[in-house]
């Protein structure tokens, strides 16, 4: 997780999913959250690879290898094909803008469930 733009933060892990409180704390500003991995092999021609995103509230902008892919705008579960996007090793990013500290937002909810489901023969 990095604060961006912030001089005094630096990156740090974090393990997701996590409740919302504990990831953001006090801090406002815009976050970014990254995770590596690598393209899953044996991919047949009529395989089809999506990202499964659940509880992530508010609007993050997703992001693969530098190609946006995906505004998710609801805590609701939401799928993103990414197969045409993949390469032999991705990078995930999602970024969000937090206008006020998370510990006035009240909110105690589980953020940042993601899967890579494969959906074909």
């Amino acid at each position: 997780m990095e604060w961006i733009g912030s001089k005094t933060a630096s990156p740090q892990k974090v393990r997701l999913p996590a409740e919302w409180n504990d990831l953001f704390g006090s801090c406002s500003g815009q976050v970014r959250l990254t995770r590596r991995f690598h393209q899953p092999t044996n991919l047949g021609p009529s395989q089809q690879v999506d990202l499964v995103f659940r509880h992530w509230p508010g609007v993050w902008a997703v992001t693969l290898n530098q190609r946006h892919v995906a505004e998710l705008r609801s805590p609701n579960p939401e799928r993103v094909a990414i197969t045409s996007f993949l390469q032999p090793a991705n990078v995930l990013t999602v970024e969000t803008q937090i206008d006020q500290p998370a510990s006035q937002q009240g909110r105690g909810e589980l953020v940042g469930e993601v899967a890579l489901e494969i959906r074909g023969d």
